[in-house]
């Protein structure tokens, strides 16, 4: 398109100026963004050129975005904000209380990020003491929220508005407490906290498995979710721990594996082993202790002889499909 700097440097006028630009760049310009839009936020992704991004007083004067920008830059960035010099490494972590004077010049445009508004952010992120905070991308707290807002991000156009909402209030919550702003948290907080642990640890747990991958230690998962391992186990001290939760999660889909096998292929042993027990015997024990019958007692699922399937799936099977895929009810606030 050869207005596509013009037309992007409109479209973002109201809240960023756009400077900096090389006639290089500008002949070759190009933009990709990604958003979700809820009441308590917006966020998203967006990859474009080298240039510089600015809240002047001027932008602010006709500006009508007021809040937080939380975000993590993949690219360099070198910056002002509201007179305070600001450097941040590839993957950081940064604040900016866009009701305050801020300009970055950025290597490349390629950030995820969280624009939360004003009513709904802890007042300790906002004001001159957050404005231009960053945080290194090697510091725990930054790793912690760069998988939460990135995880988000890439999940938020399947979620609900209202599972969107209260994602952003864990992230916002998690922000206060790991940039050091908010002392303490209150323990309705700490707990939307652990809810959101516990969210990315289970999406994690449930990919592997999904994958055949049964081999999972807590080490993994831990890190899958940005947190330390003491973190993850406070996180699932209500479920009886992780390698509780685990566990469980291993028998379900060995249960769906013995529902889904031709005749007795493949074997009771071999299902076994596929999801990491030590054995035939071991792998019985722990599936009586859960559901109340042994392996050898699911049948597999198959129609009946006299019934005739068509191609295709019916309407009652996508259901139950849907239902199986949910590996437990979730965390609510």
């Amino acid at each position: 398109m050869p207005d596509a700097f013009e037309r992007y440097v409109y479209g973002m006028a109201d809240f960023y100026e756009v400077s900096g630009v090389s006639d290089h760049d500008r002949r070759r310009f190009f933009n990709k963004t990604r958003t979700t839009a809820t009441d308590g936020g917006v966020i998203g992704y967006g990859l474009s050129v080298r240039q510089t991004l600015s809240r002047t007083p001027a932008t602010l004067r006709r500006s009508e975005v007021d809040g937080l920008n939380l975000s993590v830059s993949r690219a360099a960035m070198v910056g002002d904000a509201d007179g305070r010099s600001v450097r941040a490494a590839p993957g950081a972590v940064q604040l900016r209380d866009l009701s305050l004077p801020a300009a970055s010049r950025l290597e490349m445009v390629d950030l995820t990020a969280l624009i939360a508004p004003r009513a709904l952010v802890p007042a300790c992120l906002l004001g001159r003491d957050a404005h231009g905070a960053v945080m290194a991308p090697d510091a725990p707290g930054a790793r912690l929220l760069t998988a939460h807002l990135v995880g988000l991000e890439e999940l938020a156009a399947d979620l609900t508005d209202d599972e969107v909402e209260a994602s952003i209030q864990a992230l916002l919550l998690l922000a206060a407490r790991m940039t050091g702003f908010a002392v303490r948290l209150a323990p309705t907080e700490v707990a939307a906290l652990q809810r959101s642990v516990r969210r990315q640890a289970k999406a994690f747990i449930e990919t592997r498995l999904a994958a055949g991958e049964a081999g999972i230690a807590n080490d993994e998962v831990a890190k899958a979710a940005g947190v330390s391992r003491a973190t993850l186990y406070r996180a699932f001290d209500e479920e009886g721990g992780v390698n509780r939760y685990i566990q469980d999660r291993r028998l379900h889909h060995a249960r769906r594996a013995l529902r889904q096998r031709s005749g007795l292929t493949p074997t009771i042993a071999d299902i076994a082993y596929a999801y990491g027990f030590a054995s035939p015997s071991h792998f019985s024990r722990q599936f009586r202790a859960r559901f109340g019958y042994s392996p050898s007692e699911v049948e597999p699922l198959s129609p009946p002889r006299d019934v005739s399937m068509s191609d295709g799936p019916i309407r009652h099977e996508i259901l139950v499909q849907w239902l199986k895929s949910l590996p437990d009810a979730p965390d609510v606030a």
